[in-house]
């Protein structure tokens, strides 16, 4: 069954009124609350730090710890948590998630990550060049910590004499789905191969992201490398999405939107890497130093996609393509249904954009609610997948 998540960055363009940042975290969390009603089936929390206006998303263990008494029955997402030692020991990870998964009754989700940009580790201490290493011992030590007692390690960059117990325990048996978000193409296959769903930006058109989602079905499918006690087969694809009765006024107020993240984005690391001569880029991130450079602040280089250019308003080519999934509820269904197409799972939707509207945002809400899920559920009927439960 094709899922529908929700996806939050907390976005707070300026100018920063009185009161403005402190509205979009409790309309977010109203707008989760909906969501759930409105028949979603996760809500993720990005983390990220010092995106000013894009992402005030620092700390969603906070926020999805508010989410577990307003919520029942939705699962809640790390989407995802940054895995460097000096950012996020694992232990206070495993700790954390462990406590929310106990407050939300076994609904968490464990998503896990490094960032692409330079930008949000080097204030740390995090030697960048280590990165994607250190996200990988880190996140293998996730289901030990949570399932193992009395337990001592000793690793390259985590290490401990003491036998220790990680209290409190999760919920979920033996321990909750892992992810590891994506944002350049071997990582996909290599999520496959560790037996991680795949969290993949997709502001591209959905025919583009074929060969990496075949390639990660293919993987996943008999891992080699495989991270904790069982494969997590899903395939979640981001995107910037919004619906409106009127599929026109869908076009301008989700496309502006979506147009201004984007381009946010590009401003934020249009300095990564910059100066730095490419033999001098530490490997696992010369695939977003080359498209950074080569496109300079066009186009979502920011998550390792290239969008190409526009129509005369700029966004456009990004809606016809299906890149961003916006317009009215017949529009934007046909937009899922590439998705779903190209071999996708789920599609993680961002909504709070820009300054859209709450009443907007909550509109959009419910006719995702009302009539997009309920088509999706209908095609899959008729094409004989499995009823929802």
């Amino acid at each position: 069954m094709f899922k529908f998540d929700l996806l939050f960055e907390l976005e707070v363009p300026r100018p920063w009124t009185p009161g403005k940042e402190r509205d979009r975290f409790h309309e977010a969390l109203e707008q989760a609350v909906f969501a759930e009603q409105m028949g979603f089936s996760t809500i993720w929390l990005v983390e990220h730090h010092f995106l000013t206006e894009v992402a005030h998303s620092s700390a969603p263990d906070a926020m999805l710890g508010a989410l577990t008494q307003r919520t029942s029955d939705i699962r809640l997402g790390f989407g995802v948590a940054l895995m460097p030692g000096r950012v996020n020991h694992p232990i206070r990870v495993a700790e954390r998630a462990a406590t929310l998964d106990i407050l939300s009754d076994g609904r968490v989700e464990m998503g896990t990550g490094r960032s692409s940009s330079p930008y949000q580790l080097r204030a740390f201490g995090v030697n960048v060049a280590d990165t994607r290493e250190e996200w990988e011992e880190a996140t293998k030590l996730l289901p030990e910590l949570w399932t193992r007692e009395q337990f001592s390690y000793h690793g390259r960059f985590f290490d401990w004499d003491d036998e220790i117990t990680v209290v409190p325990r999760v919920v979920q048996q033996p321990h909750p789905p892992l992810w590891v978000a994506s944002t350049q193409p071997d990582t996909c296959q290599m999520a496959g191969e560790k037996g991680l769903g795949l969290l993949m930006p997709s502001l591209t058109a959905p025919e583009n992201l074929a060969p990496r989602i075949a390639a990660y079905k293919e993987a996943v499918a008999a891992p080699t490398d495989q991270i904790g006690h069982f494969a997590n087969d899903q395939c979640a694809l981001f995107t910037v999405a919004f619906a409106h009765d009127d599929d026109d006024r869908a076009r301008v107020l989700g496309g502006q939107a979506g147009k201004w993240y984007i381009d946010v984005l590009g401003e934020i690391y249009a300095n990564d890497w910059k100066g730095t001569p490419l033999d001098q880029v530490p490997d696992s991130y010369r695939y977003h130093a080359e498209l950074r450079r080569r496109h300079g602040a066009s186009g979502n280089w920011a998550a390792g996609l290239d969008i190409g250019g526009g129509g005369d308003d700029g966004y456009s080519n990004l809606i016809d393509s299906g890149a961003f999934c916006i317009g009215d509820p017949a529009s934007v269904t046909r937009k899922v249904e590439a998705f779903r197409a190209v071999g996708g799972d789920r599609l993680v939707c961002c909504m709070q954009l820009a300054d859209l509207k709450h009443d907007d945002l909550m509109r959009s809400l419910e006719l995702f609610g009302r009539e997009v899920i309920p088509a999706v559920r209908a095609a899959e009927a008729a094409a004989g997948a499995p009823a929802a439960s």
